[in-house]
């Protein structure tokens, strides 16, 4: 698929998602689109779907990258006919809660592993988790010599609505990169 359609492709599903899910949030589900049951296992991502999702979003250029981050407020229905069980699986990480601490070290591994798309997603899903080793992870992603890691580490501490974490929020508005202060500013006005 060349670029232009990739952009094209993605640039529909920005402006036409948003109107689909406010239409399907409004009315009843058509006879074609049975609703499946939600479970309690639906509502996790497991292990496998994050490092999944880690190894799709991997290589993302910008725009893409964009649409991804903007997705964690606008995924499609669990209730579209012809949905891919795998594929919504997968790419509805963003919805669910990280609640298996085992997909913490991958989540700290994209983090930390240089490439920024899957990196800013794995800041989001370490700070929307709530697990402590993942707010541990972020805490410490604050002292990193990489301040593309400090900042993502606010930016994940922003996410996870901890107010215990602003003291260190605070120490980083000090930091030597201004798009660290930033991020550390912006967590803390997220967290209060």
């Amino acid at each position: 698929m060349s670029a232009v359609r990739v952009v094209v492709v993605l640039a529909a599903a920005v402006a036409v998602l948003p109107v689909v899910l406010r239409d399907r949030d409004a009315g009843p589900v058509t006879a074609g689109a049975a609703a499946l049951p939600a479970t309690a296992q639906e509502q996790r991502a497991d292990p496998a779907a994050v490092r999944a999702f880690l190894d799709g979003v991997r290589g993302a250029n910008a725009i893409q990258c964009e649409v991804i981050l903007q997705s964690f407020d606008s995924w499609s229905s669990n209730r579209a006919p012809d949905r891919d069980s795998v594929a919504w699986s997968v790419t509805t990480v963003v919805r669910r809660r990280i609640t298996a601490p085992q997909s913490v070290p991958d989540l700290v591994a994209a983090l930390r592993g240089g490439d920024d798309c899957a990196a800013r997603v794995a800041a989001r899903l370490l700070g929307r988790s709530r697990l402590p080793a993942a707010r541990g992870e972020l805490l410490s992603a604050l002292g990193d010599a990489s301040p593309q890691v400090r900042r993502l580490g606010a930016i994940g501490l922003g996410f996870s609505s901890d107010t215990t974490a602003s003291p260190q929020l605070v120490r980083a508005l000090a930091d030597r990169d201004a798009g660290v202060r930033a991020a550390a500013a912006w967590a803390l006005g997220a967290v209060h």
